[in-house]
């Protein structure tokens, strides 16, 4: 069985450089420490939680040409579950210009110290940094298609689920959830019909318009099926994937915390 979930895997080479440049800061052999860490996932997992990684980041200017998107959003995940530690309530974005307390924290911050999960997290969001799409040529009553899909847009990906037999759909449903908890996560007042800047949303969404509570439901069922998949097991992801599915309210409050608190003014520039 394949397991998905050490940091290590998804760190560069110039990743483990500025970890140990920032927290190492008595020696200067960096070379050995940094192949040290190769073969030290536990050791990786341990420097990922020093919190001056956080305080770089925040003086670092164009940080994403100097780290992996995965190391950033893993630091700041990091930051979220130690502030969501600390406090009591958090704020819920409503609308551009309006928030809500929710007294939510004690089961966010619990949530957060699934270091699986986190991890998870921090896929998702480096995902949806980048743009992949895929040209498919099929046949339906009796005539040939082509056809692109982006696996960032919703209503593409849920297309392209539609054209293939259900045994080979895990990926598919995977990401029609990891969708729905980017969006809900990440850009919460678009969804409230709060903005009438269509521009981000027809890259994620579709045509269809969805309410927060429409994603939620089908986060939690798309990660509930993704989860009963043999790939889910291989992959060592099926108890992430079943718990997204339990807590999927729960799981996207700590994305709409670092996105107003971390990345607000960067959201449209960093996500595809």
């Amino acid at each position: 069985m394949k397991v998905a979930m050490s940091y290590l895997q998804d760190l560069t080479e110039a990743d483990l450089y500025f970890i140990v440049k920032t927290v190492v800061d008595k020696r200067q052999d960096y070379d050995y420490i940094v192949n040290l860490l190769k073969d030290k996932p536990d050791l990786v997992d341990i420097m990922l939680e020093d919190e001056k990684l956080f305080w770089r980041v925040q003086e670092e200017e164009d940080i994403f040409l100097k780290i992996s998107p995965f190391l950033l959003f893993t630091i700041l995940l990091m930051q979220t579950k130690r502030d969501l530690e600390r406090t009591s309530y958090t704020m819920e974005i409503i609308s551009k210009k309006e928030c809500i307390p929710v007294f939510d924290t004690r089961d966010t911050a619990a949530l957060l110290q699934n270091k699986d999960l986190r991890a998870y997290l921090a896929r998702i969001l480096a995902s949806f940094t980048k743009v992949d799409s895929t040209t498919v040529v099929y046949r339906a009553r009796g005539l040939t298609y082509q056809r692109q899909f982006s696996e960032l847009n919703f209503d593409d990906v849920l297309e392209l689920a539609g054209l293939v037999d259900l045994p080979y759909r895990y990926d598919f449903y995977k990401r029609l959830a990891d969708i729905s908890l980017f969006l809900t996560g990440i850009f919460p007042e678009y969804l409230s019909g709060s903005t009438d800047d269509d521009q981000i949303l027809s890259r994620f969404v579709g045509q269809k318009k969805r309410s927060i509570h429409d994603y939620e439901e089908e986060g939690r069922r798309y990660y509930d099926l993704a989860a009963t998949y043999d790939e889910a097991r291989e992959q060592g992801l099926d108890k992430v994937l079943s718990l997204l599915a339990e807590k999927f309210t729960t799981a996207r409050k700590p994305l709409n915390y670092l996105a107003e608190n971390f990345i607000y003014k960067y959201r449209d520039r960093w996500f595809a």
